[in-house]
């Protein structure tokens, strides 16, 4: 008998379903209803004592739901006597709140740990957070998964000669990663400079780099509402580039921003399923972070 379980709350059925498979771990009945006041109940049916628990939960699209559904779903767990509860975190609900900026704001993504770790977590598995400063924030074990090895390989799959290509870092955030990409594609890299406006909107302020005749990657660790990428890729293509593709690993796509991203210039998006995804667009594409947890239970 497996001395594991995996338990999944109601935010990303699909990947955990996906994950049960590739490691061959049964998924756990889980009983979740929302009450006609709005507050969630959750029992678990399962036998989980003395077993190792995985926990998969995304915090989007509702974070404020999904994250106080994982939380009773860790207590109720906490309750049945299992020997750990890891929650595996495909997407880290209020990952941008990770400090402070003016007087009067709450580091909320830390508030975040200390909520997870007070229902009963031992270990976090974690993918893509926004800064690896969220690490911090717990005082038990957090694995921290990248993706870009998976974005690598989608691109070499889909194109034999990536010598016409460059990556471009839209920010200076995403620099590190989108160098990484560029070497591994073996392919040279430019970046892009912005400043933020608003919480949700930016402008980009200059450009260093090459990209005249130039097909481009865009990589970042998320899409929210788009204005990032779609007001680089207007910039690329001033410059002179020719077809723009985007690779991220968290797409939000809120404030109806695959509307926007159909409009625009960009080709292709490329996102993982770490969130999942309502709403279809032709050029969305979207590649499975299933094998990537598994490798970590």
């Amino acid at each position: 008998m497996s001395q594991k379980i995996l338990l999944s709350g109601t935010s990303n059925q699909a990947l955990a379903g996906k994950l049960s498979k590739e490691v061959k771990l049964k998924l756990g009945d889980v009983a979740i209803q929302i009450f006609s006041d709005s507050e969630i109940y959750v029992k678990i049916n399962e036998n989980i004592k003395n077993k190792n628990v995985f926990i998969l939960q995304s915090g989007s699209p509702h974070p404020n739901k999904y994250l106080m559904e994982l939380l009773i779903l860790v207590n109720a767990a906490r309750g049945m006597e299992p020997r750990k509860i890891t929650a595996l975190l495909p997407f880290y609900p209020y990952r941008r709140q990770e400090r402070t900026v003016k007087k009067g704001e709450s580091v909320t993504a830390e508030l975040v740990a200390k909520l997870l770790q007070a229902s009963g977590v031992n270990n976090v598995i974690a993918v893509e957070l926004h800064t690896p400063l969220i690490e911090k924030f717990f005082d038990i074990p957090v694995r921290h998964l990248r993706t870009q090895n998976l974005f690598s390989e989608y691109f070499k799959k889909k194109f034999k000669d990536l010598s016409n290509f460059v990556v471009a870092s839209p920010d200076l955030g995403a620099k590190e990663e989108s160098l990484q990409l560029a070497q591994a594609l073996k392919i040279k890299h430019i970046k892009l400079t912005k400043k933020r406006t608003s919480p949700d909107e930016v402008t980009i302020k200059k450009m260093v780099g090459d990209v005249q005749g130039k097909n481009i990657i865009i990589l970042d660790d998320e899409i929210n509402t788009g204005s990032t990428i779609i007001k680089a890729s207007t910039k690329l293509k001033a410059c002179g580039s020719q077809d723009i593709y985007v690779a991220a690993t968290h797409g939000l796509f809120s404030n109806n921003a695959l509307i926007k991203i159909n409009k625009s210039d960009i080709k292709e998006v490329v996102v993982t399923d770490t969130i999942r995804q309502e709403n279809k667009s032709k050029k969305l594409k979207i590649i499975s972070i299933a094998k990537l947890l598994s490798k970590s239970i």
